[in-house]
């Protein structure tokens, strides 16, 4: 995942990307990510600007019923390559990157675009019944033989 400055023309291009990226998150979250899309790349006289949307896949746990699954979302991607400008100008929310000729290791920031669009919440599917609060029991398998508790009734009015 790497793109040539020096070999890259004027004007508008496009950069296939297609690998898998280690995210390094925190457990239950995907640790590893296949990475696929075509991003535009805009050679504009000193910068490189690179933007687009990638399809990103990994297994992931449920948030309710903690079975592993895979877990599909989009990452928006926006780059910015500065190549002969004064190093503390910045471009807004994109991510910018510092360098004059060769080749730049687009990986930690492709890999920073695609951990800001990891989901908040990742469930198996929509209607995932989760775990018995009582038992553990996984509820989309059937119902639990546990006792409904009483609730005190100072709490009853509340949803």
């Amino acid at each position: 995942m790497k793109l040539d400055l020096d070999r890259q023309g004027d004007g508008r291009s496009e950069l296939v990307i297609d690998g898998v990226l280690d995210l390094g998150l925190s457990e239950g979250r995907a640790t590893q990510a296949k990475v696929r899309g075509t991003l535009l790349v805009d050679n504009i006289q000193s910068r490189f600007v690179i933007t687009g949307v990638l399809s990103v896949s990994g297994r992931a746990e449920c948030g309710r019923c903690l079975t592993e699954f895979d877990l599909f979302w989009d990452a928006s991607v926006e780059i910015t390559i500065l190549r002969r400008v004064d190093p503390d100008e910045t471009e807004g929310q994109s991510l910018v990157l510092h360098q004059a000729t060769g080749e730049v290791d687009l990986m930690g920031s492709l890999r920073e675009c695609v951990i800001l669009g990891y989901p908040q919440l990742s469930v198996c599917r929509e209607d995932c019944k989760g775990l018995c609060a009582q038992c553990g029991a996984d509820l989309n398998e059937g119902i639990c033989n546990c006792t409904e508790v009483e609730v005190d009734p100072r709490w009853e009015g509340l949803p």
